[in-house]
């Protein structure tokens, strides 16, 4: 038995050893041949960031009072981070060679926490793999080579999601649910869509009835917006809203009724790997009767209200672009999934708590806002809410702490990864060693 368990930590550490190698080569030749596997990266680095960058360095104040004429849709916190602290601003190869190595931090981060929340007691080597499949993802992959700003808001996302967890769980304190404060305003500096977390925090409380806390958390809130409003009165968004943004006109609060769909096929897409792994169990808990009903009653339901629909090649995702491809652009596939979705929540409801209802309600609410909705939103923040947001007793029942599951999700991520290259380098043909 002893011998048996040797030869599988052996096997298992070789192919640790192994995966470890192959993913870190992998992510250096990305930036080698300028891998552009979200489609934009290298667009919105040139137009938009690397002029702001520069111009911040030149003349902060002049810069930020014209930041809109930029076009960048983006708060100006990682520009400023960039322009104070980057020393590889003289060569834009430099500059984001520099931040393909500082996201590589973001792993050290993600460690960090892992082992604060205690998911791994006994000694298991998959979970070096763990944060490695960030470096699968080719959005994180993308803005790491091209210097955007959506890897910046994980270093603050990751530690928001742990100490969020710890409010859901009933196990916050005070000095945390400052700290959950603090970092959820760091991200939301970072990108602005993570305003769910601030609205779902603040609901949270008052589902809690916990009124001292809420009325610290908000005060929290509000000294830490003063910065931003500061900004925002010199943007003169007081008395024009639509200076608040450069992307102002893509945003509407009709388009969250418009992009119901397409965030529930996008949250589906990335429950595929916990569905897969606890197929067996999830079937116990669901009646299939009520199920098939649920189903067909929603795909009705959506019928009705999103025949008319008809979503453009940006943004979306795989499944849009999916179904554009194969299936002519028709909404009914899309009707289908969703309904999918939808009728899997309801079924597991019970299994849900209440809180997680809360959030995903805000995410639908704020992720909707946009006109477009992009997967780089999704992946690899779905590993952080898997990890960080999801009790450690639940990550135990999903199978998500298990060898064999980080395997699954690497090797989930690596043909992600594989499928993108190829549809923006082959199929669109978007050249390596893209330069300017």
């Amino acid at each position: 038995m002893e011998l048996k368990y040797f030869k599988s930590n052996n096997v298992r550490k070789n192919i640790t050893i192994i995966l470890t190698i192959f993913t870190i080569i992998l992510y250096f030749l990305g930036f080698y041949f300028r891998e552009i596997s979200n489609g934009a990266a290298h667009t919105d680095f040139k137009e938009h960031i690397w002029p702001l960058i520069n111009d911040f360095s030149e003349s902060y104040i002049d810069t930020l009072k014209n930041y809109l004429s930029y076009q960048e849709a983006t708060f100006p916190f990682y520009h400023t981070f960039q322009s104070l602290f980057n020393p590889f601003k003289t060569n834009y190869i430099y500059f984001t060679f520099s931040n393909t190595i500082l996201n590589l931090f973001i792993l050290f981060i993600f460690f960090y926490y892992l082992k604060k929340k205690d998911l791994f007691n006994k000694p298991n080597l998959p979970i070096i793999i763990l944060p490695l499949i960030f470096l699968l993802s080719p959005w994180f992959r993308s803005t790491s080579y091209w210097s955007t700003t959506e890897n910046f808001a994980l270093f603050f996302l990751i530690p928001s999601c742990y100490y969020l967890s710890l409010l859901i769980e009933n196990k916050d304190s005070n000095k945390t649910n400052f700290y959950l404060t603090l970092f959820i305003a760091l991200a939301i500096y970072s990108r602005q869509q993570f305003l769910f977390l601030a609205l779902t925090h603040i609901s949270i409380l008052l589902f809690l009835n916990n009124y001292k806390k809420f009325f610290y958390t908000c005060a929290y809130y509000t000294i830490f917006s003063i910065p931003g409003l500061y900004t925002y009165y010199i943007w003169d968004v007081f008395n024009n809203i639509s200076n608040a943004t450069s992307a102002s006109d893509y945003i509407s609060i009709n388009n969250i009724f418009l992009n119901i769909p397409k965030i529930s096929i996008l949250v589906l897409f990335y429950l595929i790997p916990i569905l897969f792994l606890n197929f067996n169990t999830l079937i116990k808990h669901i009646n299939f009767k009520n199920f098939i009903i649920k189903f067909v009653v929603l795909i009705i339901i959506e019928s009705i209200l999103f025949k008319e629909v008809n979503y453009t090649r940006f943004g979306g995702g795989y499944i849009i672009k999916f179904n554009q491809i194969f299936f002519n652009n028709t909404i009914y596939f899309i009707i289908v999934l969703s309904s999918l979705f939808f009728s899997i929540i309801l079924s597991l409801r019970k299994l849900i708590n209440f809180k997680y209802f809360i959030l995903l309600f805000f995410i639908f609410l704020v992720i909707g806002l946009p006109k477009y909705v992009y997967q780089e939103w999704f992946d690899p923040i779905y590993l952080i809410f898997y990890y960080m947001l999801v009790p450690k007793e639940k990550l135990s029942l999903l199978k998500l702490d298990k060898g064999k599951s980080i395997y699954f999700l690497y090797f989930w991520e690596l043909s992600i990864l594989i499928i993108a290259i190829f549809y923006y380098h082959l199929y669109l043909k978007i050249p390596f060693f893209y330069s300017f």
